[in-house]
């Protein structure tokens, strides 16, 4: 099946505490994913669209400047599947005429292709299984609906994904933020035995 090109949309707060939704747009259609993300990612996101430079390079900075330097470029990233409330994605680079693909987070993948201004791709079977619409009119535009999916990750998947983040934040010495996921986690984990 193609593949469709999509845009960031929008980056928002989700209501699942320490985390981001971003919805993807695709650009010559409708359809929309709700990608949702961890807060130190969103932030990296944010700060790349916003160009904001950081006083020293930060993680992605840091691998940006580490394939630049190799002469690597990143052609595309592509969202390719949607497993157990996850998306999965490619990062596709180049270089001296030789392509090589890389199984990516799709945050991160997101994030290289902002910092490469590269094109992300959705691809169609995900657009169709879940993609939705943000609004649809009547004939008589007098009645407006929004849809909105909320896709709740297992307990298993969120406490992996906290897992990378406090990672993340001991790597950048935040330790108040490393201490909050830690709770998180520990409060998961607790929830989790309490269900056996």
């Amino acid at each position: 099946m193609d593949n469709k090109r999509v845009k960031i949309v929008k980056i928002e707060k989700s209501i699942n505490d320490g985390l981001y939704n971003v919805f993807l747009q695709e650009e010559e259609g409708q359809r929309m994913l709700n990608i949702m993300i961890g807060d130190f990612e969103a932030k990296k996101m944010s700060m790349i669209i916003d160009k904001i430079v950081p006083p020293r390079p930060l993680t992605y900075d840091l691998f940006y400047n580490v394939l630049l330097g190799y002469d690597i470029s990143i052609d595309e990233v592509i969202i390719t599947k949607f497993f157990e409330g996850v998306y999965f994605a490619n990062i596709v680079c180049s270089n001296n005429g030789q392509k090589k693909v890389f199984d990516a987070r799709t945050s991160d993948a997101i994030n290289m292709a902002l910092k490469y201004n590269s094109p992300i791709f959705a691809s169609e079977e995900i657009l169709q299984d879940v993609g939705f619409l943000q609004q649809e009119e009547t004939k008589d535009n007098f009645l407006v609906k929004e849809f909105t999916i909320i896709i709740e990750p297992s307990k298993q998947v969120q406490i992996k994904e906290l897992e990378k983040l406090l990672e993340i934040a001991v790597e950048e010495e935040d330790y108040d933020s490393a201490a909050d996921l830690r709770d998180r986690i520990d409060k998961l984990k607790q929830e989790l035995d309490n269900q056996d």
